[in-house]
């Protein structure tokens, strides 16, 4: 079981990641935009970050950069998604230092694998 920070301001996407999350085992904490989410990042110490990318406030490329940037958070694997997600958003999602990138909608085989592989449970 792991602890997963949900970074997203769609209820829907919340309420299906809750159930995913409960079916995999995982401990879910949500945050509803990128500031909040950051305070829940230092308070909760997730073992992995799943972020949307486009959000009021704070979006997700910020919320990379910053984790990124400190060295108590760079470690922790964040997987960005968005529903504009193509081959150049991706390539940039990944040279700023995503662990994994997906597109929204979210399929749950792509998810389950992309959360085993930041988690180090699949290669």
């Amino acid at each position: 079981m792991a602890r997963v920070l949900l970074i997203d301001d769609d209820q829907s996407n919340l309420d299906f990641m809750r159930q995913f999350m409960q079916i995999e085992g995982h401990e879910l904490v949500w945050a509803a935009d990128g500031e909040q989410g950051l305070a829940e990042v230092r308070q909760f110490r997730p073992e992995l970050i799943i972020c949307d990318v486009i959000m009021p406030h704070l979006g997700g490329y910020a919320v990379l950069e910053t984790v990124r940037a400190d060295p108590q958070l760079s470690g922790i694997p964040v997987l960005l998604f968005s529903a504009a997600m193509n081959e150049v958003a991706r390539a940039i999602a990944l040279r700023r230092g995503a662990t994994e990138v997906l597109a929204k909608p979210l399929e749950l085989a792509q998810l389950r694998s992309a959360i085993r592989r930041c988690l180090g449970q699949e290669r």
